[in-house]
Order: structure tokens, then sequence, then C-alpha cells
């Protein structure tokens, strides 16, 4: 659920001083809406009831992404200046979460943090490309009766590979099944870039296996 409250800001453009309400915790995974105005740079973007000049309140909010394994704390723009201030802040926020959520929030998870929205929007756009590249993905896998494997999207996004692999068998997704299946993928449609690539590294390293999974917190 997304939270959001009132706060009493200052137009930068006249200094009208007025209430307005803005979001503080977003799930973007719970509301479709608030994520595109994420993605499009909008969200807690207000208009002064005085000279209608748009912008934004100086005020942090969280972006809660659960499927895509997503927490990003994002702060004012300028905020920077005093970085290692507002990266303390977070843990210290980030601790009370997890106090909170518990065993919902895997042992790892470390939180992105982003001053300005800029960094968070155009991670949300890669995601959406990725999104569609797998629905492709998953229509030829399912038309070579393959099976799918969902690793981490983090893990997935730090090694610039897919986060759902094909894999040959109803079993254990191996390294052996996957390569089988990653093969079986690439001869039907050698334009799914991402994992022609996956495909080509896993041949590569002998040693490499399965990648981590999606965090069971975040299924």
């Amino acid at each position: 659920m997304s939270l959001q409250g009132d706060v009493e800001t200052r137009c930068p453009s006249c200094g009208r001083e007025f209430e307005a309400p803005v979001w503080s915790f977003v799930h973007g995974g719970r509301d479709e809406a608030l994520r595109e105005r994420v993605k499009a740079r909008e969200c807690n973007l207000l208009l002064c009831p005085a000279c209608e000049a748009a912008f934004t309140p100086e005020v942090p909010w969280v972006y809660y992404e659960p499927e895509a394994e997503i927490l990003a704390f994002v702060f004012p723009e300028s905020f920077r200046a005093e970085e290692a201030r507002w990266r303390g802040k977070m843990r210290e926020d980030f601790a009370q979460m997890r106090g909170l959520l518990g065993d919902r929030l895997p042992v790892d998870l470390e939180p992105e943090v982003y001053f300005g929205s800029e960094g968070l929007a155009e991670l949300l756009e890669a995601e959406d490309w990725r999104r569609d590249e797998r629905d492709v993905m998953e229509h030829y896998a399912r038309e070579l009766g393959l099976s799918l494997y969902r690793a981490s999207p983090r893990w997935a996004r730090a090694h610039a590979a897919p986060s759902e692999l094909p894999y040959r068998g109803g079993g254990r997704a191996t390294r052996a099944a996957l390569l089988e299946g990653l093969k079986a993928l690439v001869a039907a449609n050698d334009r799914l870039a991402a994992w022609s690539d996956y495909l080509a590294a896993l041949e590569k390293d002998a040693a490499a296996g399965p990648p981590p999974p999606a965090a069971a917190a975040f299924r």
C-alpha cells in the first residue's frame, strides 16, 4: 500500500507557502498508475496555487517494487551536498523498516539511493524494456515446451543478464538444463540478444552454475 500525507511547502518561484499532499512511500508493485508517474518524473510534482509554477517539494520518499526486487530511497537533488549524512539517515530508516517487515525483506537486501528522481525513472524504463523482451521469450519457451527459472532481478541487473531463464525438463534448473533450454531458445529466435549473450557467457565459463534465485520474500 502506498502512503501519502500533507506537508507544508514553499513555492520556489513566488514564495507562496501552502499545504499539499505528497507521497512518502510508493508501492510500485500495487499501483501501476503511480508507478507510471514515477517513471514520468512526476511523482510529488506540485503546482503552486498562486503562480501555477510546477515544482517538487524538498521531501524524501521511498519506492518499493518487490517483483523486481527494488527498494529505493529518493532524496531531493539538493541533498546531494550532504550525501554522507543522508545515506546515514537512510540506513537508520531502513533498520526501522526491516524491524517492521521482518523476513519479508531478504537479509542481503541493500536499498538503492537516488538524489532526484531521474535515476529511478531510468531504472523503471529499463525494467519495462526487459519485461517486454521477457514476454517474447516466454512465448517461445512455451512453444518449445521449456520450463522457466526465475533468477534474482537484482543479480540480473548487476550482471546485465536476463532474470527469466528457459531450461529443459521440469526438475531443477541445473547448468546442463539451462544450456539445453537456452540453445533451443536461441535457435528458435536469435534476436533475443540478452539470452544469446547469457548463453555465450555460460558456455565460456565452465564453472558457472545457475544464478541465484529470486528472493523467496520477494516472490
